[in-house]
């Protein structure tokens, strides 16, 4: 959490009164924020949103149209996308929901899901809804999976395999 300190205090710099808008107290509503996580001064994550809202007492902040970047030695090794999503500051875990889909750069695998959870201290993702990966011609279906976030280590439940045509 104290890595995720210094970052929250920039997200919050980033709060507007969005005119109209009125934040309940306790409650910061954010516009165009990043934030990320550092380890070893490297970041591992980070994540920018075109809208949010902090919850400081339930520490969570919601977000619309999140992008999350994955890291490896500085370089992007995935990215995630969705419409709305949430993270828990205390656990540093997100749910992700509504269109989701994850580029993992290296393999050039792509993901698509409803919904899929993350967690910062298993550095896993994973959902229990129909997942469909596209790598090439090759289409996987299957209904639940874990994976890294940059799709190097996938293991798939009820799994369906197929070439697509030309």
């Amino acid at each position: 959490m104290k890595r995720l300190f210094p970052l929250l205090l920039l997200a919050a710099a980033a709060c507007t009164d969005a005119g109209s808008r009125e934040a309940a107290p306790g409650v910061s509503l954010l516009t165009n924020f990043s934030m990320a996580e550092a380890a070893s001064g490297a970041s591992t994550w980070r994540l920018e949103a075109v809208t949010g809202r902090l919850d400081e007492r339930k520490g969570v902040i919601t977000f619309s149209a999140p992008r999350i970047k994955f890291y490896d030695q500085d370089r992007v090794s995935s990215e995630i996308t969705s419409r709305t999503g949430s993270l828990q500051m205390q656990e540093k875990s997100a749910v992700l929901t509504d269109e989701v889909e994850v580029n993992a750069k290296k393999d050039g695998m792509r993901l698509l899901t409803t919904k899929l959870y993350y967690s910062s201290a298993r550095a896993k993702i994973w959902t229990e809804e129909p997942v469909t990966i596209y790598k090439g011609r090759t289409v996987i279906k299957g209904r639940g999976f874990t994976a890294n976030p940059d799709l190097s280590e996938i293991e798939i439940q009820h799994q369906e395999t197929r070439l697509a045509g030309k």
